[in-house]
């Protein structure tokens, strides 16, 4: 009887360090694995078991990482663009501003300010129109 609580003490004293590590799910997987419930043997059941898990972790990672980059994206493509600065001596009232003559070339770089994306037409506008003089 004593050798029995001995053993069962043993037992436990081995099991306590694998339980404090959480491996929790190496154990569950070698219980089922030893039962003989999966149809195959040992170690094919425990390597498929370890193989699905890490299937369904990089699933997991990959899976958050596209839903980083499509946020990434989002914002990237609806951000504000930077204000374009005017000093004060070049600002006018808006009833003085009247539009200046602009070359050829220069009305076709204006022009061509249109073909971009509206967060950039304004940048755009802005150096096309600070070579007026």
């Amino acid at each position: 009887m004593k050798k029995l609580a001995l053993m069962a003490l043993l037992g436990l004293m081995n099991a306590a360090p694998a339980f404090a590590q959480g491996d929790y799910v190496y154990e569950n997987d070698r219980r089922y694995c030893a039962s003989g419930r999966s149809g195959m043997d040992f170690n094919s059941c425990m390597w498929r078991l370890r193989n699905d898990r890490e299937r369904e972790d990089r699933r997991d990672y990959e899976r958050r990482e596209y839903e980083q980059r499509r946020e990434y994206e989002r914002r990237q493509r609806w951000q504000e663009p930077a204000p374009v600065y005017v000093p004060e001596y070049q600002r006018q009232p808006q009833y003085q501003q009247e539009r200046p003559k602009l070359s050829d070339m220069q009305q076709r770089a204006l022009d061509n300010c249109n073909l971009l994306a509206p967060r950039d037409q304004p940048r755009c506008r802005a150096t096309v129109m600070s070579t007026v003089r």
